[in-house]
């Protein structure tokens, strides 16, 4: 399988990871408001658990949505020109990895699923891509003169 297309795979899932996100803070906004706010100060405002429970929600959505973009674009990377991707691929791949620990101790069942697959999508992809690289170094012009 080509890198471009893993790397497609990966932020199509991602987005999707994305869309489940908003939908359990939507969820969760729907249980949560109604319940008597209970709050304390941060700064010079007061909180309440359920808007500091949204802002992150709100956060983690933005940075999947962020990671998703990301694959997208080392998608079309590895089509034109796979030696621009550089350490970028191993860099989304830790952050994968890192999203499937969260998701093996927090979550479980579809979400831990998607995290894995997600993450060998990246890492398969950049291993692709990182062995595409000549086994010598190339000499610059001034090397050479």
């Amino acid at each position: 399988m080509k890198a471009s297309r893993l790397y497609s795979i990966a932020g199509v899932l991602l987005f999707l990871a994305a869309i489940g996100n908003t939908y359990g803070l939507l969820n969760f906004w729907r249980v949560a408001a109604p319940m008597p706010p209970v709050r304390f100060p941060i700064g010079h405002a007061d909180f309440s658990y359920a808007q500091v429970a949204l802002g992150y929600q709100v956060f983690c959505s933005m940075c999947i949505l962020f990671a998703a973009y990301l694959a997208w674009h080392l998608a079309a990377l590895a089509r034109t020109a796979p030696r621009a991707i550089g350490a970028l691929g191993w860099i989304l791949f830790a952050y994968q990895l890192l999203g499937v620990c969260v998701s093996r101790f927090f979550f479980s069942g579809i979400v831990l699923l998607v995290a894995a697959v997600t993450a060998v999508c990246i890492g398969w992809a950049t291993w692709l891509v990182s062995g595409d690289r000549p086994a010598h170094p190339v000499q610059s012009e001034r090397a050479l003169a």
